[in-house]
Order: C-alpha cells, then structure tokens, then sequence
C-alpha cells in the first residue's frame, strides 16, 4: 500500500506541509499494552497525520481519487478528505499572486 506522501509526490503541486495531530473520532483508540504487558491503557487521543495540500481545481477531483484508491484500506477510521475554496495565495517573496503563486 502507499503511502499519501508518495501519492502526492506524483503530481504537479508546489509541495505540501504535514504534521502530527491526535484527534477523536468516533472509534475508539487502540489499547497499548506497557510495562511487560502487566499494564494495559487506552489513550486518550488517536495519533493522526494532517496534510493540508493547496492545488489547482483541476486537480481536486483528480487528487481525491488516486488517494481513496492507493491509501484506503476499507477499514473505519482511516480519516478524511476536506475540500475548500481558498480566496488568494500570495508568494511572500516574489509578490505572485493567484494560481500561479500555489
């Protein structure tokens, strides 16, 4: 199975930011079994990666299909994909703005 990173790596998009997140949804976290496995805890918190991506709106569709195709396992609590309209990009240091500055 890939990985959402090498996915993405596979179309033309200015680069991506991700970092670690914990969250709760609506399945319950993994029990995690410590000390020698004589103690047994459920974490608060699922341990998540977020991925914001920026891209053009040709792409959108596009992109969400070889996502759900290449990463999804079937099983539940595999996360989600949220779409939205972004207003303006700017490029800081050269003052490009529009699509051109994703």
């Amino acid at each position: 199975m890939e990985t959402a990173f090498s996915v993405l790596k596979g179309f033309p998009i200015g680069g991506f930011t991700y970092y670690d997140s914990k969250g709760r949804g609506q399945i319950p976290t993994h029990i995690i079994h410590t000390g020698r496995g004589t103690f047994v805890y459920r974490p608060e918190f699922n341990v998540n990666v977020t991925i914001p991506v920026v891209v053009s709106d040709a792409l959108v569709e596009e992109i969400e299909n070889i996502l759900l195709e290449s990463v999804s396992t079937g099983r539940a609590g595999e996360g989600k994909i949220f779409v939205s309209e972004i207003d303006e990009a700017v490029d800081i240091d050269s003052g490009i703005r529009g699509e051109e500055a994703i």
